[in-house]
C-alpha cells in the first residue's frame, strides 16, 4: 500500500510498520481486509490536503459552486451554513477539489489490491455531521449501489479525527463473509438518519468495533460489511469525511432505473469515472445523470 500505513483491528504497536516494511507487508494487510471485510491506512491524505478539502466542503455549503437539491437558500442568515447540512451526494459534480479526490494516488494504490487493475467510481458524498447530527443505522452499502460481482468497495477518507463521540464508524469485522443482504426496515430511532436499517442477521453489538482515526486516514471496506455510525455528540464541531464507492470496471453497474428500456443482463449505470485501469464497456459512452443533492437527516423529509 505505498503511500500509507495500513493497519486493521491489532494493537497500534504492531499494525503501524514504516513505509520502508510496507512492500513487504501488502500480502498481509490484503488478508486483514478478505478476512475483516475493512482496512485502515494512515496518512493517505497530507494536513495540507485535508485542509483543502474541508475549505472546498465549507465553500459548497455556503452554495459558492452552484446549487445543492435540498440545500435552500439562507446560508447569508446563518452564522456557520455547515451546522445545516448532514451530507451531500455528488459534490464532485461541483468541485474540483473533490473530483480530483477520486483517482488519488494513494486511494487507487490500494484498490489495486483489493478490487483489481480495472477500477470505476460511481458515487462521491461528503459527509459533514456537525454537533447534534444523526448517525446511519446499520447497512450494507450494496443495499443501495448493487454490484454484479460483489466487488463494490467504499473509501472513507477522513477529514477531522473520528472519535466515537463524534460519530465514527463502527464495523462489524467478517460480517462480508456470507456475501448475503440482511433484510432491512424503515426505524423510528432518532439516533439515525431516514435510510433504513438491517436487521436478522446473526452478529450482535458486541462483536462491533469503532474505527476512530485520525484525519487523512483513508478507511477501505467491503460493499457487504456491516457498518454504522452514531450521533456526533459533542457540544461543538464536526465529523466530516468524503466518501467514494468503486467497484471493478470489468462488471455492469445495474443501478437505478436506466433512461432507455434493455435487457436486466444488459443494464449498466454509466455516470462514472474510471480510476485505474480501462473500462471494458467504454464503447457505450458516459453520462451525466446524477446531481448533488442532500440526504434527509430525521429532522424531515423522511418516508416511511
Amino acid at each position: 500500500m505505498p503511500g500509507g500505513r495500513a493497519t486493521g483491528g491489532v494493537p497500534e504497536e504492531s499494525a503501524n510498520p514504516s513505509r520502508d516494511a510496507l512492500s513487504c507487508a501488502e500480502d498481509i494487510f490484503l488478508r486483514f481486509y478478505q478476512e475483516n471485510g475493512y482496512l485502515i491506512v494512515k496518512d493517505c491524505f497530507s494536513d495540507l490536503e485535508v485542509q483543502a478539502l474541508r475549505a472546498d466542503a465549507s465553500n459548497i455549503c455556503r452554495g459558492k459552486y452552484g446549487a445543492v437539491d435540498g440545500l435552500g437558500t439562507d446560508e447569508d442568515t446563518l452564522l456557520d451554513p455547515l451546522e445545516k447540512v448532514l451530507c451531500i451526494h455528488f459534490p464532485n459534480k461541483l468541485s474540483k477539489v473533490m473530483a480530483s479526490q477520486i483517482a488519488h494516488p494513494r486511494i487507487v494504490d490500494v484498490l489495486r489490491e483489493i478490487i483489481g487493475p480495472d477500477v470505476k467510481c460511481m458515487q462521491q458524498m461528503l459527509f459533514i455531521k456537525s454537533s447534534g447530527k444523526p448517525g446511519q443505522a446499520w447497512h450494507q452499502d450494496e443495499d443501495y449501489i448493487p454490484t454484479r460481482d460483489r466487488s463494490l468497495t467504499g473509501a472513507w477518507l477522513a477529514l477531522d479525527d473520528a472519535t466515537v463521540d463524534n460519530g465514527c464508524l463502527w464495523v462489524i469485522p467478517g460480517s462480508h463473509k456470507p456475501g448475503i443482504l440482511w433484510p432491512m426496515k424503515f426505524h423510528n430511532d432518532k439516533r439515525f438518519d431516514c435510510s433504513w436499517e438491517s436487521y436478522d442477521f446473526p452478529y450482535s453489538e458486541d462483536e462491533a468495533v469503532p474505527v476512530e482515526v485520525r484525519a487523512g486516514t483513508v478507511v477501505f471496506f467491503n460493499g457487504y460489511t456491516l457498518h454504522r455510525s452514531l450521533p456526533n455528540t459533542r457540544p461543538s464541531g464536526y465529523r466530516r469525511a468524503l466518501v467514494n464507492h468503486y467497484m471493478s470496471a470489468t462488471s455492469l453497474l445495474p443501478w437505478l432505473w436506466p433512461s432507455e428500456p434493455t435487457g436486466m443482463a444488459w443494464h449498466d449505470h454509466r455516470d462514472i469515472v474510471i480510476v485505474c485501469g480501462t473500462d471494458p464497456y467504454g464503447y457505450r459512452g458516459t453520462e451525466d445523470i446524477m446531481r448533488p443533492h442532500i440526504r434527509p437527516d430525521g429532522q424531515g423529509g423522511c418516508v416511511s
